[in-house]
């Protein structure tokens, strides 16, 4: 079982439900923290980060932000917090913003359950 850790960086250019990562075959996710940087120069946005569960094949709102002012970076996910979501193969994490400039970070650890 090898452990593998990512740092995933989107540039979100869509208002439309964007994935950002979805969890390899084979593979258990550990998500230690995901922020976004809302990179508008005066826009503020509203953002909604999503869960998908292969198993149940829908998606769920994890974290609302209202509201995000521009160049201001905020955490939906934060790493020194006891908050760690797990993702099974299949599982993805989704994004949707009301303005088309985000970037987003994503720390994850991967386990091969090979």
């Amino acid at each position: 079982m090898a452990n593998t850790y990512r740092n995933i960086i989107v540039a979100d250019a869509t208002t439309n439900v964007k994935t950002l990562y979805t969890c390899p075959a084979e593979t258990v996710a550990l998500v230690k923290s995901i922020s976004g940087y809302n990179t508008h120069a005066s826009a503020s946005a509203n953002w909604v980060l999503k869960l998908y569960d292969a198993g149940s094949t829908a998606s769920y709102v994890y974290k609302g932000l209202p509201t995000v002012t521009a160049a201001t970076k905020v955490e939906f996910v934060r790493g020194d917090e006891s908050t760690l979501i797990v993702l099974e193969e299949g599982d993805k994490i989704q994004f949707q913003t009301t303005v088309t400039t985000a970037n987003l970070f994503i720390s994850v650890m991967q386990q091969d359950r090979t």
